[in-house]
């Protein structure tokens, strides 16, 4: 069933509205040029500068795009979510004391607006084994990556929030679990717990899948 429980992994990766705000992001590295300036952003904005925020604003709107999207899948919301992320970047700007990177901040933002929110839409591991899942893409057809995703999607809205975000991260971004724990602020051991959990889950679920198409 390898191949049954990557197909979604790869679906999520290849279709095409992800992986436009995949290049999006995986472009967004910041040069220490870059960094200067974002920092003089950030300083302005906080003393009430809108066109400095602006300026934020419009070079790390497709970050927070990416990130919103990968957690909460291919949902109408997503913009409403994007405007109260930076709504709350606005208003907290003061509080940044640059003890991390901006965008090591603004990650923290995205998720607790999103996480927020995905728990909301609810009520309404030996490390060493652990090893990101594999697939080729190109062997799924359109219509078939459609289906996969939103698969993986409906295995995801049964676990915890938590656990979603780091099987997103893990699976899809391709994160260590070093750097997840990091941005999550929790334990290694956590983060590969939450990812296996989340893995067998979706194996449950697409073995029962199977098993129906099959009957």
């Amino acid at each position: 069933m390898i191949f049954a429980i990557t197909a979604p992994m790869a679906a999520l990766a290849s279709s095409r509205h992800v992986k436009a705000e995949s290049q999006t992001s995986s472009s967004q590295e910041t040069s220490p040029e870059r960094s200067g300036e974002v920092a003089d952003w950030v300083e302005a904005a906080a003393e009430g500068d809108m066109q400095a925020f602006r300026c934020l604003y419009d070079e790390f709107l497709p970050y927070v795009r990416h990130n919103i999207a990968r957690l909460v899948g291919p949902r109408p919301e997503v913009d409403d979510l994007i405007q109260d992320v930076f709504v709350q970047v606005h208003g907290s700007l003061g509080d940044f004391r640059q003890e991390s990177s901006f965008k090591t901040w603004l990650y923290r933002v995205t998720r607790n607006v999103t996480i927020d929110h995905l728990r909301k839409r609810k009520k309404t591991v030996e490390l060493a084994e652990l090893q990101p899942l594999r697939a080729n893409a190109r062997t799924l057809s359109k219509i078939e990556a459609r289906d996969q995703v939103k698969a993986l999607y409906a295995v995801l809205d049964q676990v915890s929030v938590e656990s979603r975000e780091a099987f997103i991260l893990f699976e899809v971004e391709e994160l260590k679990l070093r750097e997840i724990a990091e941005l999550t602020d929790t334990s290694i051991n956590t983060v590969a717990a939450r990812v296996r959990r989340t893995r067998e889950r979706l194996r449950t679920f697409l073995e029962a899948s199977h098993a129906e198409e099959s009957s």
